[in-house]
């Protein structure tokens, strides 16, 4: 019965209501039967007894019988054996004069079929019954499936009134609420179910969100809701709640709700596991900083020795036993930050900078830091960038010079003979350009097997046990999550045995429209005649003198060269440049040069490695040297100096060992403080600052240091960061109190040292007040090249006054030396005279953008100190160019006062450069 209970109501209240007196009348009566046999109802007359007296046609359809048939039927065989009991107790209503009603009954048709029918009962004359049945078989059957189906689903549903009182509920509902539905049946469902908040807070009906779209006729979604059980136990549920209309008018809403309290426990369990896993990552942090500390420790004791006494004299066995331990120590250190920084990738640590900087810079310099490794193996290595190309970039080149140290290190590797190329092209459309960074071998390729896992951590191409090249398989799985969390792309294509092409896609972030290879105009009326190298490096020349359109001819040797010169003279013209390239095949360099002097022709030549004492010979020859590895840049300074002098440089020129020594000199006049607990690093680091040139003095710990500064003036400061007692945080923040609190005011240089090297020290450092950032083991030339950028390299005053008189005329120690222009304009006073001119209407630019940034707050500090640094190098403004980097890097960090102290330096040193421009060449 409590199916039949569950069942949406489909019957009208007439079936239980009593049937209406029939009317006085035969004639009434036999015309509303007819109507109703119109209608489609069933209609049979029979004797009290059952018998069947007459039936109409639909009832005869409907059961399967036929007229003739009706003399043999009897009704209550045809009856369901409930229905029996029904069906009599209404024929002796009539007998006794009640008023019968309409009952519901079930009856089998000729098949055995049941048919469930709505049954009116009417008297007819001389004690039989007339019976109207109107068949709900259909009804019946599309309210049993309707029934199932809402009792078979997996959520809950209510049904309600317009007046919040439950009219229907499944048996979801049941079980998720322990509510049967007789029990709610009627009653209002917000005061037994939802009659408080998730909080514990009285919900009342005007506040319940629900009620409140039922009245608003419209649907309610919510996943944060919570129903109350029978027990009065709370349960978070998810609703839907929709309105029920009728032709626009509110009848009632239908409300369905799943439980979620397994769902918010999981996601509970996922929030503690979260935290578990993320204090597991601060605990492998933690741990790979302090193994990192103590491995770097004793290997800076290892590296820095080896370094300095590499630089003492040694034999020929001494030197290669020297040479083994370094590289040893150098691959350990390979290895250690390779793992370092995969787990700090791992644990999320890594941290995408956005900063200005120099495309052709970044290439040009990593290719320079591998020329030794690739000269060593014979190998062409070279750089290469299309004109379209910006050379002025937004990104962060740390980690984009990381991922072609390692592209390019492999291809080193993994290369035994013919070059290694690195190459930056433009893809994509306007909206959505890509810089492309390739790296292509001709080494030993790779198959398709050993593609498919390349990227992955821990994965090598060769990965037997008896591998030739080894490695920890880290690289390319680092380099694969830098270019992806730079918004890139890497990939890889390859030949086994022919080579392999590496290459990284990125965003492109052009600061403005300039050209990483700016050329000057007129460059196509130059015509270069080119010899040398081998026929495959021979196409990258041609590269490179097709990028910049200048017409050019090729020779494989002297002799060719020679017969291609006839050939020209004898048609009357002839090169505007001869481009010599080792090795050739039948003449040295030397012999080349020497053959050729007749021509008059401007020579470049290109050496196949490094060699100061040739270039020197050459150089004063007035030939333009070169050197592998090949760069773009270097190539067309030479090209446009030779046939245009007066041309600034595209890169810095390289210092000479007479500049050199000019600066170990003004080192001299600089006095340190190293700040380190460590005896091993104390002794490496302090014979490495008194090998630069520097005074030192060593002291144990913070409390040391601050006592040491009260003593005597230092000109920086080398502090480690982890130190007993006061450690190098601590004493920093001190002295930056001390500055600040000082009527002199003043910033001491901090640079931190330390072993951790781990994602965040960088910051903590500056945090604290240091100025820059040195990781262990202190390499001799980063040590070297960081004191540069923050120790102005000027001899003292007394050395300067000494030497003026031995000062030829157009040099100037310290602030600016002129020499500088004559590498590139020659002994033309003229031209440098107008160069100097250009350089001072620069300065009194610079000045005035200094002066209007640093009223403005110094939103243009790193642009214009990065303009600067680079100028003031390419003239020969050294004091100047290393004050601008001081700036770049105090503006990148945002320390207002060290800003202030090194702009009002900067400000000096352009009021002595105006004055030597302006008294320039007066005393001729």
């Amino acid at each position: 019965m409590q199916e039949q209970n569950r069942q949406p109501d489909t019957t009208t209240r007439a079936e239980t209501s009593p049937a209406p007196a029939p009317a006085a009348g035969f004639d009434f009566q036999h015309a509303a039967l007819q109507q109703l046999e119109q209608l489609g109802d069933l209609i049979l007359a029979c004797r009290q007894d059952g018998q069947l007296l007459h039936a109409n046609q639909a009832w005869l359809e409907s059961l399967g019988y036929c007229a003739s048939e009706l003399g043999t039927l009897n009704i209550y065989p045809l009856l369901a054996e409930d229905s029996r009991a029904a069906f009599r107790t209404q024929c002796q209503r009539l007998q006794t004069g009640q008023a019968p009603q309409a009952i519901a009954l079930v009856m089998h048709d000729r098949m055995g079929q049941a048919l469930s029918m709505q049954a009116c009962f009417f008297p007819l004359p001389g004690h039989g019954v007339q019976v109207v049945l109107r068949d709900l078989t259909a009804q019946k059957k599309q309210a049993l499936w309707l029934s199932t189906l809402l009792d078979n689903m997996d959520d809950g549903i209510i049904a309600m009134d317009t007046d919040g009182l439950l009219t229907y509920m499944n048996q979801q509902a049941e079980r998720i609420l322990h509510w049967q539905l007789e029990e709610l049946h009627g009653k209002n469902v917000h005061e037994h179910i939802h009659h408080h908040r998730a909080d514990g807070a009285p919900l009342s009906v005007e506040d319940c969100p629900i009620y409140d779209a039922v009245r608003q006729k419209s649907t309610y979604h919510s996943s944060d809701e919570v129903f109350f059980r029978k027990d009065g136990s709370m349960v978070a549920v998810r609703v839907s709640n929709t309105p029920l209309l009728l032709e626009g008018q509110l009848v009632g809403s239908v409300t369905t709700f799943a439980d979620v309290s397994a769902m918010r426990l999981r996601e509970q369990e996922m929030r503690q596991a979260t935290l578990a896993a993320e204090a597991a990552a601060r605990a492998k942090s933690e741990f790979l900083a302090t193994m990192s500390h103590e491995i770097r420790t004793p290997l800076n004791g290892v590296i820095g020795m080896i370094d300095l006494l590499m630089d003492t004299p040694l034999d020929a066995e001494q030197s290669d036993f020297a040479r083994t331990i370094k590289m040893s120590a150098d691959t350990l250190l390979s290895i250690i930050n390779d793992i370092l920084d995969f787990s700090k990738i791992e644990a999320d640590g890594l941290e995408i900078e956005t900063i200005d900087f120099s495309l052709r810079q970044l290439l040009e310099g990593t290719v320079d830091i591998l020329a030794n490794k690739a000269h060593g193996k014979g190998l062409t290595l070279a750089s290469f960038a299309t004109p379209e190309v910006p050379d002025s970039l937004q990104g962060d080149p740390t980690r984009l010079r990381q991922i072609l140290l390692n592209l390019l290190s492999n291809a080193i590797k993994f290369t035994e003979q013919g070059m290694v190329l690195v190459s930056a092209t433009v893809e994509g459309s306007d909206d959505n350009k890509q810089l492309r960074l390739c790296v292509k071998d001709t080494g030993i390729g790779l198959s398709e097997q050993a593609r498919s896992r390349l990227f992955l951590p821990f994965s090598q191409a060769d990965s037997s046990t008896t591998r030739k090249y080894g490695g920890t398989g880290l690289g390319l799985a680092i380099c694969k999550r830098l270019a992806e969390a730079m918004g890139g792309s890497i990939g890889v294509e390859s030949t086994l045995g022919q080579g392999s092409e590496f290459w990284i896609s990125i965003p492109l972030h052009a600061i403005k429209g300039d050209s990483c290879l700016s050329a000057g105009p007129q460059l196509d009326q130059h015509l270069v005649l080119l010899a040398g190298d081998n026929a495959c490096q021979q196409s990258l020349w041609h590269h490179y003198l097709d990028s910049w359109a200048i017409p050019h001819h090729c020779a494989d040797s002297l002799a060719s060269l020679l017969e291609t010169l006839r050939r020209m003279d004898a048609a009357g013209s002839k090169p505007d440049v001869l481009l010599l390239v080792e090795p050739l095949p039948d003449a040295t360099l030397e012999q080349a040069a020497q053959t050729l002097a007749v021509e008059g022709i401007p020579l470049v030549v290109c050496l196949q490695g490094q060699d100061n004492q040739r270039k020197t010979s050459l150089a004063q020859q007035g030939i333009a040297v070169l050197h592998k590895p090949m760069k773009q840049s270097a190539l067309l300074d030479a090209l446009t100096i030779q046939w245009a002098p007066g041309t600034i440089r595209l890169h810095t020129p390289e210092v000479s060992n007479s500049q050199t020594t000019q600066t170990a000199s003004a080192q001299r006049h600089h006095h340190l403080l190293l700040a380190e607990d460590n005896p091993v690093n104390q002794r490496v680091a302090a014979s490495m600052l008194h090998k630069l040139g520097y005074g030192v003095d060593v002291v144990s710990d913070g409390n040391e240091a601050l006592a040491a500064i009260a003593q005597r003036h230092y000109d920086a400061i080398l502090m480690d960061c982890q130190m007993p007692g006061m450690d190098g945080y601590a004493a920093t923040r001190q002295l930056r109190r001390q500055e600040s609190e000082s009527a002199q005011g003043g910033h001491l240089p901090v640079i931190a040292m330390t072993a951790n090297a781990m994602e965040g020290d960088r910051e903590l450092c500056l945090a604290a007040g240091m100025d820059d950032y040195l990781a262990k083991p202190i390499e001799y030339a980063r040590l070297k090249a960081l004191l540069e950028l923050w120790l102005p390299q000027q001899p003292a005053a007394d050395s300067a006054t000494a030497s003026a008189a031995n000062t030829p005329r157009g040099q100037v120690q310290g602030s600016l030396t002129v020499q500088r222009l004559t590498e590139f304009l020659g002994d033309d006073p003229a031209g440098i005279a107008e160069m100097l001119d250009i350089f001072r209407d620069s300065l009194q630019r610079w000045r005035e953008r200094l002066r209007l940034d640093m009223r403005h707050g110094g939103q243009g500090l790193r642009q214009l100190a990065h303009e600067l640094k680079g100028s003031a190098a390419n003239v020969g403004a050294d004091a100047l160019a290393s004050l601008a980097g001081q700036l770049h890097a105090a503006a990148l960090d945002g320390k207002p006062d060290a800003i202030r102290h090194i702009a009002a330096q900067i400000e000096t040193e352009m009021e002595d450069l105006l004055a030597f421009i302006a008294a320039y060449g007066k005393d001729d």
